[in-house]
């Protein structure tokens, strides 16, 4: 038995879907679109339902200490697991 959507003939078809875009916009409309992060703290970045794939990942970090982006550890966990799937100093994921 065939799934839909399984054979590269269903690639053209449309499906349903919805895009996301998530950021650190600035909620007053200024110009402080960051997040200040002290040590220890932990911040989501997005928490949605359903499947789903990351196309994109970007940032940038204003620090000039040496080690700075192996002090920052990104986790990331889907399927409602207890662990994080990926779980990494941000200077080793992005290389």
């Amino acid at each position: 038995m065939k799934l839909p959507g399984t054979s590269l003939g269903d690639l053209p078809r449309l499906r349903a879907y919805q895009r996301r875009r998530l950021s650190s916009y600035d909620p007053t409309g200024g110009n402080a679109d960051y997040w200040d992060f002290a040590p220890g703290q932990t911040r989501t970045i997005a928490a949605i339902q359903g499947a789903g794939c990351i196309k994109h990942i970007w940032m940038t970090m204003a620090s000039q200490a040496p080690a700075f982006a192996r002090q920052i550890v990104l986790r990331l966990w889907w399927d409602g697991e207890a662990h994080p799937s990926v779980e990494v100093p941000i200077g080793d994921f992005f290389g």
